[in-house]
């Protein structure tokens, strides 16, 4: 089986063809994997990160989101069986740091996955679960009212990108730092009003909503700036750096069935896009994860398996 792998601490993650395909569990899914993409948690698995905080039984394969078919099925397994396309993400830690989707084949416990919606490309169904799953928990901790201001900072990458289609939705005026080359493509998402990101951000916000903004959404500061926010303003973090008490949330992607379904209708409906910019095969997913680590990215950087 080919995968993609992290084989010590001492080495960089790499391509290989040589591993064995798993078999299903008593309550798990083998999957033949189509596509997937690559998420800033990868990158941490691939660097060593999560070592104290979970074991590494290695090989590591890498990756979390896929989509694909099921090609077996445990006998407890009830909703599923072989042919049925669908879709989900793999737990970082189960309990220990080892599997991945970036594999010809994933081992997929029957709670973690979601039938595949029959007009959702593959390719779409593979980039969207951790990212859409982390915005849609984002959009639920924000609680937007029409009319509300909501500051999301990392608005053009993944998880941004489904945030504010969800927040525009809700009829919130999203405001944004930006590149200049990402104001199109942030206005198209639902972005309101573009800050240019090499200003003294947080005093822009301030200045054209000196009472503060209703939400704020960091996806990339360890301390966000929270003198943006209005008293009772609300602050979501994908890092753990929301802090606590009322109005402070830290999200994770959690990926239930349930979950995966909502998410599944809102692709669905076209109610989320999925912007894949770049697709690389699993040959190349160390280009691709140096992609998405390395340079300035606009939605998903995505990964074709098969």
């Amino acid at each position: 089986m080919r995968a993609f792998t992290l084989d010590s601490f001492e080495t960089a993650p790499g391509y290989r063809d040589d591993l064995p395909v798993p078999s299903a569990g008593a309550d798990e899914l083998l999957v033949r994997v189509r596509a997937s993409s690559v998420n800033p948690a990868d990158a941490a698995i691939a660097s060593g990160m999560l070592k104290g905080m979970a074991e590494y039984d290695f090989p590591v394969t890498l990756g979390r989101d896929f989509a694909g078919v099921v090609e077996d099925s445990g006998p407890d397994v009830g909703g599923y069986g072989p042919g049925d396309a669908v879709y989900g993400l793999v737990l970082h830690a189960n309990p220990t740091v080892h599997d991945g989707s970036w594999a010809d084949y994933a081992v997929i416990p029957e709670g973690s996955v979601s039938r595949k919606p029959e007009s959702v490309a593959i390719a779409t169904a593979g980039a969207a679960p951790v990212a859409g799953l982390v915005a849609v928990a984002a959009f639920d901790a924000l609680e937007l009212a029409p009319g509300d201001v909501v500051f999301v900072i990392g608005a053009a990458g993944g998880v941004g990108s489904f945030f504010v289609q969800l927040a525009a939705s809700a009829g919130a005026h999203v405001i944004a730092p930006a590149l200049p080359e990402d104001a199109e493509y942030l206005h198209d998402l639902g972005v309101s009003e573009i800050i240019e990101r090499d200003s003294d951000v947080a005093a822009e916000v301030r200045e054209r909503f000196p009472e503060g903004v209703d939400g704020l959404l960091d996806l990339v500061s360890f301390t966000p700036d929270t003198s943006v926010l209005k008293e009772g303003g609300r602050l979501a973090s994908p890092l753990g750096a929301a802090g606590e008490g009322p109005g402070r949330v830290n999200l994770m992607a959690s990926g239930t069935t349930a979950n995966l379904e909502r998410l599944g209708r809102l692709l669905e409906t076209g109610a989320l896009r999925v912007h894949i910019q770049d697709t690389y095969p699993l040959e190349q997913a160390g280009t691709a994860l140096q992609r998405l680590t390395g340079s300035h990215t606009q939605g998903k950087v995505a990964l074709a398996i098969a």
